[in-house]
């Protein structure tokens, strides 16, 4: 495990400190950031990459860039050949291969050291052998040391649905109790040699919490000319605030100031899906670059209270960036996993689970793999009140931790 379970509160004693010391980033913590982001961005065009294959299947979108990206990143460690390329191609990386466990690496420090004064945040992956088949030992060490592995071995010949239970139990405990069933009964079987998870879950109080008895009923216009009844929430505060001619941006910090919600509003309300086709890694990075540079103000906010329970069938998605090799039973090429070329992905999974209120939000998302055989001046208000898309991200590195999309708050 890489990152604790909670963080610790610093005592009042040792902000005040702090505080009379500067806040100044020291330049081993630069050098963190600057190391950090080199698997952060990445990560984030992975996820706008899944977020429009997602988006094509309709309904309430939620998944963590981060969780799949990490998964990913480790699974090619164990890749050769074609099947590493497409897998380094999906994650956008463009540095030596060899550099990628330090950067993810480094990309989990930062977001330890960047938690601690606020937001609870934990991620946790997790590898399981078939008994008497050991992966490679240098795979074993990368996957130990860079990515914090938990490694233990597992009779899939013998018992795959005590190893399904296992897995189910880890996740739930990783996530908090959040992410019930990770793949459902049968999945797992006796041709099943390696599973690879990972969990991330987050907890953050709003650095502005919306007053409680200011959330009142409000419409939520799921189409054109239709809406739904929501519980929306109320808060007028000096935010950050940009817009464009087709979206406006809206920054909501969590507490402690590392990490932050951020709104993508269509202007208009059926402008999701114009918005959505237009949307990629680039376009993101600039308008979160524009928001970046923009100067708080004073915003009324209306947003809706919404939960979301998400499941997807990540290998679909993978297949349609690029990642192919991977699950075929000819081409794929895991031989610096196990030492030949007898093994395949057989499924690849992703649930993840959000809810929003007045007090903050809380998150939480898993992945599986198993191996087998600049803006225009707004008004003073923010009202979201039509479809849109949100994500939460680390503010220093741009890592994406969740990415997602509301169509009906009312729906789970």
């Amino acid at each position: 495990m890489k990152l604790p379970r909670y963080r610790q509160r610093i005592p009042i004693g040792g902000i005040a400190f702090g505080l009379a010391l500067g806040l100044v980033a020291t330049p081993e913590i630069r050098a963190q950031e600057a190391a950090g982001q080199q698997a952060a961005r990445p990560g984030a065009a992975l996820g706008v990459d899944l977020f429009r294959a997602f988006a094509t299947r309709g309904g309430n979108v939620l998944f963590s860039p981060y969780s799949v990206s990490e998964a990913l990143a480790l699974l090619s460690e164990g890749a050769e050949g074609k099947t590493k390329r497409e897998l380094l191609q999906a994650l956008h990386w463009e540095q030596p291969s060899g550099s990628l466990a330090t950067a993810f690496g480094a990309q989990d420090r930062h977001l330890e050291i960047a938690t601690q004064r606020g937001a609870a945040l934990l991620m946790a992956n997790g590898l399981w052998f078939q008994r008497g088949s050991a992966p490679q030992p240098a795979f074993l060490k990368t996957a130990r040391d860079a990515y914090g592995a938990e490694i233990r071995e597992a009779d899939f010949r013998g018992s795959p649905a005590a190893v399904q239970r296992e897995i189910n139990g880890w996740v739930n405990l990783k996530t908090f109790g959040k992410i019930h069933d990770l793949f459902s009964p049968g999945l797992l079987d006796a041709n099943t040699r390696i599973a690879l998870a990972n969990a991330v879950y987050f907890k953050g109080k709003w650095e502005r919490p919306f007053e409680s008895n200011g959330t009142v009923p409000g419409p939520f216009y799921v189409a054109l000319d239709g809406a739904i009844e929501a519980p929306m929430m109320h808060e007028t505060e000096k935010l950050r605030a940009v817009s464009r001619s087709d979206c406006d941006l809206l920054e909501l910090p969590y507490e402690g100031g590392a990490l932050s919600m951020v709104i993508l509003l269509p202007t208009a309300r059926d402008g999701l899906a114009a918005l959505e086709r237009g949307l990629d890694s680039t376009t993101l990075q600039a308008w979160l670059a524009a928001l970046d540079f923009s100067k708080e103000r004073s915003l009324h906010v209306t947003l809706p209270r919404f939960g979301i329970r998400y499941s997807a069938d990540l290998a679909a998605a993978l297949k349609e960036i690029g990642v192919v090799s991977a699950f075929d039973t000819r081409y794929a090429d895991f031989s610096a996993l196990n030492g030949n070329r007898g093994l395949y992905v057989s499924a690849a999974l992703h649930r993840a689970y959000i809810e929003v209120n007045e007090e903050g939000t809380e998150a939480a998302g898993a992945s599986l793999e198993l191996v087998g055989t600049l803006g225009i001046e707004l008004s003073g208000e923010f009202k979201v009140d039509h479809p849109f898309i949100f994500l939460i991200r680390d503010n220093a590195t741009g890592c994406l931790l969740f990415l997602g999309r509301v169509v009906n708050p009312g729906i789970q």
